[in-house]
């Protein structure tokens, strides 16, 4: 690799990098509350990694989704009301 590939990468890392940083920032200051409306799971093809997905419709009409660990999509019910505050990761059932 040249010196131009070198910076163009690094470049392209920092750019990804804050992003990603930037969008984490945003959702974790976000606040709401809403009703749980569907549960996703997913499983890769060796069944080896599974994902889990709430998705929540809030009090303003909005859609959110968020991945949780298995103990808490296996305690989450379809109808329940959950409240997402400022600073927290994840919504905590009311």
């Amino acid at each position: 690799m040249n010196t131009s590939e070198y910076i163009t990468t690094a470049v392209v890392v920092v750019l990804v990098t804050g992003y990603l940083s930037l969008k984490s920032k945003k959702e974790k200051a976000s606040t709401w509350t809403g009703e749980l409306v569907k549960k996703k799971d997913f499983t890769d093809e060796d069944n080896e990694n599974h994902s889990y997905r709430l998705i929540f419709k809030t009090d303003s009409g909005k859609k959110k989704k968020v991945t949780v660990s298995q103990e808490i999509y296996d305690q989450a019910k379809i109808g329940d009301k959950y409240t997402k505050a400022s600073g927290d990761y994840l919504p905590k059932k009311i």
